[in-house]
């Protein structure tokens, strides 16, 4: 005995997700893959892309990129923690340019993929030496083969992504501040730093400039894209193509799943950041 449970189209448009097969293909090409391998790949999980039954593709943790701009903006330091974690690369008042803001986020960004990367490598070397996994083992091709665990490198193909968080609000934040202190000058360093310490309190009229008339991404607006592509291009260069201890390598892919929420409330004065 069964139940039929109907469901609207709403609740299908709300849980629907379209994939580009033929960028998906491209992207493993690029990667490496055989033509073959790469047609039986595809998108799984959430958004991460692999080649099924012949790749062994670790999600590896989270990478909070507006984190990374805070720290920018601060000379590397935390305000919520009160601790100097980042370079000192500056603060928000010495970019005298939005290129000098965006090479000191480059360098911010590398530092902490650094990290991270450092982080991954004593991981992965602990899960080949002491979680070996044999039925998955079996599963995937060339494990036999090559006579290694699948946590040992023993797949086909070997990667290990880094998911990059935010892009849509690190992207609407440097186009915040391009728009508004350096190319139309609309606000100083000095305003919007204190609009920012007030949390917007007493400063709701810049809050309603940058939220209202100001580009977004998202919009088709070619104006904020470039900074969204921007940001894209350097977390891109930071990690790809990087190896790892296990025989991998080290892609990247855009994917928040849960921890957006967290990323947003571990960012200084992040209740009304706009």
């Amino acid at each position: 005995m069964y139940t039929k449970r109907w469901i609207s189209s709403k609740q299908v448009s709300d849980n629907l997700h379209v994939f580009n097969t033929e960028a998906i293909i491209q992207e493993m090409l690029r990667q490496g893959k055989s033509i073959v391998d790469a047609r039986n790949g595809g998108a799984s999980g959430c958004v991460e892309t692999g080649a099924f039954g012949t790749e062994a593709y670790w999600l590896t943790g989270y990478f909070n990129l507006p984190k990374i701009l805070e720290l920018t903006l601060n000379n590397g330091f935390d305000k919520r923690t009160d601790r100097l974690v980042g370079l000192e690369t500056g603060y928000a008042s010495d970019y005298r340019s939005f290129e000098d803001l965006m090479e000191a986020f480059k360098l911010q960004l590398n530092h902490f993929a650094d990290i991270k990367i450092r982080g991954n490598n004593l991981i992965e070397k602990t899960f080949a030496g002491w979680l070996p996994v044999p039925f998955l083992s079996l599963l995937v091709e060339d494990c036999i083969a090559t006579g290694k665990d699948y946590n040992c490198g023993g797949a086909r193909y070997n990667t290990s992504y880094i998911q990059g968080v935010g892009l849509g609000s690190i992207a609407d934040m440097l186009t915040s501040i391009r728009y508004n202190i350096y190319d139309n000058k609309k606000l100083s360093w000095e305003e919007l730093t204190k609009a920012i310490s007030a949390d917007f309190i007493g400063y709701e009229q810049v809050q309603y400039e940058l939220i209202y008339n100001t580009p977004k991404f998202g919009n088709d607006d070619d104006y904020a894209d470039q900074q969204a592509v921007a940001v894209f291009e350097t977390y891109y260069d930071a990690v790809n193509g990087r190896p790892s201890t296990r025989g991998a390598i080290h892609r990247i892919n855009m994917l928040p799943t849960t921890c957006h929420v967290y990323f947003g409330s571990v960012i200084w004065c992040h209740s009304r950041w706009p």
